[in-house]
């Protein structure tokens, strides 16, 4: 089964790093009474910059001022919110926050799980946190905040969280603290869609394996690939990429359509009776509709790779400030030979390489930027290798840099 997730994750637009220190000042009120909120986490969307309001709702935080910058606040009982920080307004920011509506069950004819957890967390912790060596030792904290819908009709699944998710990640030495806006999976389709904000505090102690474990996650990250690309550095860094075309896989094709003439007899003339079936008519054995069905699991499209690409290949051109646009009509394969990867991702997908196929959306484009940042993520879908690890169990934030393993 191929599962092509895309990544709705709200980015920082970020631009040179020699910005000067600066504070970023402002207030945060209540929508409705226009009261200050004390003790409202405030932070730079995944990162490790973050402090909280005082009494009188005020905040400080400590920043490069890096124009476009998300600058999220999060409270409990209050939906989370964020202002793009700029450097004309990083000293006056002034942020209103919604209450939570707590009679969603009321609002909706499909009602919440009563033990959704027990039905769905492991689930939806593979899907969110992942299944590699990382994410197997990250856990989520505060599981009873989670609510989970399922669609039957739809055979869609649907999580909120009425506050941040609190993560631990062992290996890689995080706390965590999510705000999930939602998450979606569609099984028909074989999607999974999540989005929210996210920062980064480090453990008090940092270790040397916790650092080494923090440069392997970097190395197989998505995020890398991104400034590899953004910096021209795709051959120094060990990636192949390549055009890749999808060819439609044309007797997969022809037996699906022989199998669903076969089975509207079935259901019209038989009444759904595959025994009757078979009994009565003479033309189609059994074994012809086994040999369908196994041509069925075969791939609906082959990949044909093509010619192998330069970044400049993707680049549309520079958008200024240090912000790159890209855009590639057919589907890019990417493989890093000199990583090594989770023996996990294997033996869990069944996959036959590391490779990783991204496609962007058709008239659309992605901008990109020095840390790594792409968006918007909708529109670019990944297959392979970035699809499994590119979860929150193998996260490291935006302002993470290698020399962090020269402490």
């Amino acid at each position: 089964m191929k599962i092509i997730i895309s990544f709705l994750l709200y980015i920082i637009f970020t631009f040179s790093p020699s910005f000067a220190q600066s504070v970023i000042k402002g207030v945060v009120l209540d929508r409705e009474t226009k009261q200050p909120i004390h003790g409202a986490t405030v932070y730079i969307n995944n990162s490790s910059s973050a402090t909280s309001t005082a009494k009188d709702g005020s905040f400080q935080l400590h920043q490069k001022i890096i124009q476009n910058q998300e600058l999220v606040i999060s409270n409990i009982g209050y939906e989370a919110a964020f202002e793009t920080i700029t450097t004309n307004n990083y000293e006056k920011v002034k942020i209103y926050l919604t209450r939570k509506i707590t009679t969603l069950e009321e609002v909706s004819v499909i009602p919440f799980e009563k033990d959704g957890w027990a039905k769905w967390g492991k689930y939806f912790t593979e899907s969110f946190i992942g299944t590699s060596k990382f994410a197997q030792k990250t856990k989520i904290l505060n599981p009873d905040i989670l609510r989970f819908r399922y669609n039957k009709s739809s055979k869609i699944l649907t999580v909120i969280a009425n506050e941040p998710i609190q993560i631990d990640n062992k290996e890689l030495g995080y706390m965590i603290s999510y705000d999930l806006i939602s998450f979606r999976s569609n099984f028909s389709e074989n999607t999974i869609q999540f989005e929210g904000f996210s920062y980064f505090k480090d453990y008090k102690r940092i270790t040397k394996s916790i650092l080494t474990q923090r440069r392997v996650a970097y190395q197989l990250s998505m995020m890398r690939f991104i400034r590899s690309l953004y910096e021209h550095k795709w051959q120094e860094d060990g990636y192949v990429v390549r055009e890749l075309t999808k060819k439609e896989n044309l007797e997969r094709k022809d037996a699906q359509e022989k199998l669903k003439t076969i089975t509207s007899l079935v259901n019209t003339k038989y009444e759904g009776k595959w025994n009757s079936f078979y009994i009565l008519q003479s033309e189609i054995i059994k074994d012809s509709v086994t040999k369908y069905q196994n041509i069925m699991r075969q791939p609906a499209f082959y990949d044909v790779l093509g010619k192998q690409l330069t970044e400049s290949d993707l680049e549309k051109g520079s958008l200024g400030n240090q912000l790159k646009e890209i855009h590639h009509q057919n589907y890019i394969h990417i493989l890093n030979r000199t990583q090594k990867i989770d023996l996990d991702y294997f033996n869990s997908n069944n996959a036959y390489d590391e490779s990783s196929r991204l496609k962007i959306d058709d008239d659309s484009s992605i901008v990109i930027n020095y840390q790594g940042n792409y968006t918007p993520a909708i529109q670019w879908s990944m297959e392979g290798f970035f699809a499994w690890y590119s979860k929150v169990g193998n996260m490291l934030p935006l302002d993470y840099t290698v020399q962090e393993n020269n402490k």
